[in-house]
């Protein structure tokens, strides 16, 4: 993607939030937050994260393009804030901080774009990918 594409998307995402009532600014600390997930749920440096998650995760697939309304289904239970993090094709993404709940209404007021959604204590790891699947990796929490 270009930068003129990017800066464009980056645009359409931070209407949406502050559409929904949301701070639009990108979170201050995104280059930790974007090493610590990596590094949480990424083996290797794959071209796009979900390609090559450290624990395999489960696959949900939808025939009709609808993985994001069936978000609250497949991510545990929160009602805390989660990163948001954007990458539209994989040149620079955008980290943001909002409800889990509000998530789909960003995404639906947006263009398609590559997303993962994690907790912010770093126990799972939300993805959609460009074939419309959601992908659901757990850190493996036991001793």
């Amino acid at each position: 993607m270009n930068q003129q594409n990017s800066t464009a998307l980056k645009c359409e995402i931070k209407a949406a939030l502050m559409a929904a009532g949301i701070s639009a600014k990108e979170v201050e600390n995104k280059a930790q937050v974007l090493s610590k997930v990596e590094a949480s749920f990424v083996k290797d440096r794959p071209r796009a994260w979900w390609s090559s998650l450290a624990v395999a995760p489960k696959i949900y697939t939808f025939n009709d393009n609808s993985a994001y309304l069936h978000l609250d289904e497949v991510a545990p239970p929160t009602t805390d804030d989660v990163w948001l993090i954007v990458d539209e094709d994989n040149d620079e993404k955008f980290v943001f901080s909002l409800p889990l709940s509000k998530i789909k209404n960003i995404i639906e007021e947006c263009r398609y774009f590559e997303y993962y959604i994690v907790d912010k204590n770093l126990k799972w790891l939300l993805a959609e990918n460009d074939h419309g699947d959601l992908i659901f990796s757990e850190k493996n929490l036991t001793p």
